[in-house]
């Protein structure tokens, strides 16, 4: 009887496992995304602090360093990436490189404050301590008036500085994907424009392709979402992207002229 009993446990435990809903990052139809941290935790698999890991990228894949170059941003004039100093994900020294080669002449890091920024190892020795650069330790707390005074200042900060530009945190993926969204939409990009460019990060760290679930999930859950929230809009698709944004940044403390002065630098006048 003992012998039956275990039997019949086992047995509902492999069927109640093997019934189980699984979530993959890799293609599975059956599977369901159900949330961004589910999301998230899977795609972490596929991140690597590894060069040899990526070697399909290119360096600026590998560093996730690029020209912003969305309608309203001239050639040459802004960049994003990884951050070219904290050699946590062990990209800093190719970001940095390419920073070099870009000519970068100001930098905004979103995630350190003056005292981190400077006291990274060999920060003297790097092109980064050659140039101009503001410290504002964001965080992602975009709906807080920390957040909304620190990007104020990121703007005039960028009024007031020398092109070409690089904003970065350490990835390059989340505080930079924001930031850019909104200097983006107030430069006139479209709300295609500002996912692709905010997916582009997610291609080169998790290898999320257009067109997949992951892909349309994060579009919709995250840059869409995140960035109709800040605006104060229900539909980025249905608002004119370039007057919500610039109403955002005067309400937060952005003066006008700033705003013009950014207009006019970022699309290389």
């Amino acid at each position: 009887m003992k012998k039956i009993f275990a039997v019949l446990i086992i047995l509902f435990l492999f069927f109640s496992v093997s019934a189980a809903p699984v979530y993959s990052a890799e293609k599975n139809e059956k599977s369901e995304i159900t949330s961004a941290k589910e999301l998230y935790r899977d795609l972490k698999k596929n991140f690597s602090k590894d060069r040899a890991y990526y070697k399909n990228l290119s360096d600026e894949g590998f560093a996730n360093f690029r020209e912003v170059s969305t309608t309203g941003i001239g050639r040459g004039i802004l960049y994003r990436s990884s951050s070219p100093i904290n050699d946590w994900g062990n990209r800093n020294i190719t970001a940095d490189n390419l920073s070099r080669r870009a000519k970068i002449k100001t930098f905004v890091n979103l995630v350190d404050d003056y005292k981190k920024m400077t006291g990274y190892k060999n920060f003297s020795r790097t092109y980064y301590s050659t140039q101009k650069a503001i410290a504002l330790n964001f965080d992602l707390k975009f709906m807080s008036k920390d957040f909304q005074n620190k990007l104020a200042r990121a703007v005039k900060f960028i009024a007031d500085s020398e092109p070409p530009f690089l904003i970065h945190c350490n990835l390059g993926k989340d505080r930079t994907g924001l930031v850019c969204a909104v200097i983006e939409a107030v430069t006139g990009a479209s709300s295609e424009e500002i996912a692709e460019d905010f997916m582009k990060s997610f291609y080169n760290y998790f290898s999320v392709m257009p067109g997949s679930k992951e892909y349309e999930f994060i579009v919709s859950h995250e840059i869409r979402s995140f960035l109709a929230s800040m605006l104060g809009v229900k539909n980025i698709d249905d608002v004119n992207l370039y007057a919500a944004a610039e109403k955002y940044l005067l309400k937060i403390g952005v003066a006008s002229e700033d705003i013009e002065k950014v207009r006019k630098k970022l699309g290389g006048k």
